[in-house]
């Protein structure tokens, strides 16, 4: 059984635009589910709609349609979480520092969410002590402020709280990218650590794909609002389907020699022109930078087609009218 199950989830957002209100379509009719103590990772570029979804997940946005099912319990779009939903799903977001009060002490911003439960003080203080502990926090920074703790432990502060509350869900928003590479790998395997030692579920958000391998179980790429494919991690990296996901693997800078002078694996792709999300173009989102576009691309928007156990992709080559990519094509 599941952990979380997104039906349909769509999300949008009135702006202007050229002087004129337009409607833009920031996650659009997306399905995915997370199985109970494993990483689903999202990857895509900027404007994607990944943080928007990691937002509409932990009920900071309100889906505008579609349902989830978090724990066998139904949210459907447009209804607040309760104080209970709220405690069992949590979010660690990009910034360190401009998700701590800069005027509370580490102990306080740990402890707020708990005294926000009505939990009693006594609990709050062990509770504390415990989590910053498992984070690797030295118990002397209790009563440190923000600004004399180091970006790495900003962060440990952010997962500390997270875990204050005993989810079984975290939602973990670029939450590595505003670190040090070095510090990265020690926050990764921190998160590694927890998820074992708490039996949480993560959803990874991010757009440094080497990062999403090496923490994921599972990977759903976002191109323009929608999923364009997903599956196991490893079978995602070592054979891409979509274009989209193929034009990601491609951008990897690696520092192995061997694989320096890596071709490109579609040729003639666009990386460069992504369209706007306020007039996407019809039909598939991706065939105007896509060099296998067909007639029906511009058409009809592809099915997410089940190509195998857990792995789907949206993209016409692999309807039944049509032949999947050349091997040669594969990365």
């Amino acid at each position: 059984m599941e952990l979380l199950e997104l039906i349909d989830i769509s999300k949008q957002f009135h702006v202007r635009s050229g002087g004129r209100r337009a409607t833009l379509s920031a996650v659009d009719h997306v399905s995915l589910t997370v199985r109970p103590g494993t990483t689903l990772g999202v990857v895509g570029e900027s404007g994607c709609g990944k943080s928007t979804l990691a937002r509409v997940i932990v009920g900071l946005h309100l889906a505008d349609d579609g349902e989830m099912i978090f724990d066998g319990k139904q949210v459907l779009a447009g209804k607040r979480r309760t104080p209970t939903e709220l405690k069992r799903m949590q979010m660690v977001f990009q910034d360190p520092s401009s998700a701590l009060n800069p005027r509370a002490t580490i102990s306080e911003s740990i402890g707020f969410p708990l005294q926000v439960q009505g939990t009693p003080k006594a609990v709050i203080a062990d509770r504390v002590a415990k989590v910053m502990h498992d984070v690797g926090l030295p118990a002397a920074y209790a009563s440190h402020y923000p600004h004399q703790l180091s970006g790495g432990q900003r962060q440990r502060v952010n997962i500390a709280r997270a875990l204050a509350l005993q989810p079984k869900l975290v939602v973990l928003d670029e939450a590595v990218s505003a670190l040090d590479k070095s510090i990265q790998a020690q926050v990764l395997n921190l998160l590694s650590d927890l998820q074992e030692e708490y039996g949480l579920t993560y959803v990874f958000i991010s757009h440094d794909l080497n990062v999403v391998r090496y923490i994921s179980d599972d990977v759903a790429v976002m191109y323009l609002g929608q999923v364009v494919e997903s599956g196991s991690a490893q079978e995602l990296y070592d054979n891409p389907k979509h274009p989209y996901t193929q034009l990601l693997l491609s951008s990897v800078p690696t520092l192995d020699p061997a694989q320096s002078t890596r071709d490109e694996p579609v040729d003639s792709i666009d990386s460069t022109e992504i369209p706007s999300p306020i007039d996407p173009p019809s039909g598939c989102r991706f065939r105007t930078r896509c060099p296998f576009a067909m007639d029906v691309c511009a058409q009809t928007a592809p099915p997410r087609i089940t190509i195998a156990d857990d792995r789907t992709v949206a993209c016409h080559l692999y309807a039944d009218s049509a032949l999947p990519l050349p091997h040669s094509q594969e990365v």
